[in-house]
């Protein structure tokens, strides 16, 4: 019996240890840079409250809106988050539409990289053309920090935050633009998004923030 209870106390530990140190993760990459400088900047509101339409799976708190937007449930998407986002310009007056899909990074790896997410966009304007955007953003640093203490542990909302997601995948640490239609033709450039979170909502998460994505276009 004793050998069964030193058996139970060594895994309880060990599971203790391991979910301590995932946890703390001191190995993973923290958040990534915004870009210095910026040849377009768009400003977009909540992902989770202020998209035109978003669709998940719909077994986690981020639902899908407006209402009767179905769930993601086929297997090929199941994992991803599908949005449709209207873009202003710096006065806030609107200039575009994107659409955005998120899906988990085959990379991810919690103790040595964090929760990593892939976004595929297509920023369409109507005045001027489109473009795509590759990207990879680490997450972590702000589940970490802000949505697994409020929503976990009950902590209070400490105030407004800055989120610097982006990490790739350029080997410059920023996501890749590529043009695609218009006056963006034959275009290259990287971009990075950065988020102001202004209110957590202990049901829904970041309900309140201002966002950018900013893109810096190359000389080719």
């Amino acid at each position: 019996m004793k050998y069964l209870i030193t058996l139970l106390l060594g895994l309880a530990v060990g599971v203790t240890m391991a979910a301590g140190l995932l946890y703390v993760n001191p190995l993973a990459i923290d958040s990534g840079q915004v870009l210095a400088e910026a040849d377009d900047v768009f400003g977009f509101d909540s992902p989770l409250t202020g998209e035109l339409a978003f669709a998940s799976d719909g077994l986690s708190r981020l639902t899908s809106h407006p209402s009767g937007v179905p769930d993601l449930w086929e297997t090929a998407i199941v994992k991803s988050a599908l949005s449709v986002i209207a873009l202003k310009d710096s006065t806030g007056v609107p200039v575009g539409v994107a659409s955005r899909v998120s899906y988990p990074a085959e990379t991810t790896e919690l103790l040595t990289t964090g929760v990593l997410l892939n976004d595929d966009w297509l920023v369409s304007l109507p005045d001027s053309g489109s473009f795509f955007v590759t990207s990879q953003a680490n997450w972590w640093p702000f589940l970490k920090e802000t949505v697994i203490p409020i929503w976990y542990f009950g902590q209070p909302w400490s105030g407004s935050s800055a989120i610097d997601p982006t990490i790739g995948p350029d080997s410059s640490g920023h996501a890749i633009v590529t043009g695609a239609t218009g006056e963006f033709v034959g275009r290259f450039g990287n971009a990075t998004e950065h988020y102001d979170v202004r209110e957590f909502d202990t049901q829904v998460g970041p309900s309140q923030l201002a966002a950018e994505l900013r893109v810096a276009w190359r000389n080719e």
